[in-house]
């Protein structure tokens, strides 16, 4: 799961530029290249994706304790756009500081790539399901931050999941209300509790409960 390389990243801090920025700063853009990759300390991030026909969605949510940006190492161009959701501290590190790292400490390597292919398999899932249904889109991705957190606790809100799935506030709110009645979700404080994971996971892999 996801949730294990949470914070891994941590006790290499030392190398990297401490860098604390404030809401929707652009850490950086869909198709220009990169140089480095960076570790969430603090808040939250948003990753978006422009499509062919000019729409940008979310396609992911990266708290903190995750590194962001990692296809910068290769200087290829960006697949997405990362945006603060919130203040946030991260952590920079160019390929010359990833070099000296690898050099001193053998196993980096190893985790640094389970997390870049870790981000490429859920970003090509994600994508395939953009034209699903919203309820379908929501699933999928409460069930990915269930992954990221390693908790049924997912602190996002309604608006958050409106925006990921391009659909309106009464679709979701809608759809969350029916999954309350079958005590799959409880919701509180900007906060959505999953009560049955496996019921959750079930929506995007087999067939939908509510239909539209």
């Amino acid at each position: 799961m996801e949730y294990l390389l949470r914070y891994q990243w941590k006790p290499y801090l030392i190398y990297g530029q401490k860098r604390d920025l404030k809401k929707n700063h652009l850490l950086y853009q869909q198709g220009e290249r990169g140089k480095g990759f960076y570790y969430l300390a603090e808040g939250n991030i948003n990753i978006k994706t422009l499509s062919n026909q000019g729409f940008e969605r979310i396609v992911d949510y990266i708290p903190e304790g995750f590194l962001v940006g990692e296809q910068g190492i290769v200087e290829k161009p960006y697949m997405t756009t990362a945006i603060t959701e919130t203040k946030s501290v991260l952590y920079y590190f160019s390929n010359e500081t990833f070099q000296k790292i690898c050099k001193e400490h053998r196993d980096i390597e190893t985790l640094f790539m389970n997390s870049l292919i870790q981000k490429i398999r859920l970003l090509a899932e994600t994508v395939s399901l953009l034209n699903s249904s919203v309820e379908l889109q929501m699933a999928h991705f409460l069930h990915k931050l269930y992954n990221k957190y390693g908790s049924s606790l997912i602190p996002i809100s309604q608006t958050s999941l409106a925006q990921y799935t391009g659909a309106s506030r009464t679709s979701i709110y809608r759809v969350l209300q029916q999954w309350r009645k079958k005590d799959l979700i409880d919701i509180g404080n900007r906060s959505i509790y999953l009560l049955d994971i496996k019921q959750i996971e079930s929506i995007f892999k087999n067939d939908s409960i509510v239909s539209f």
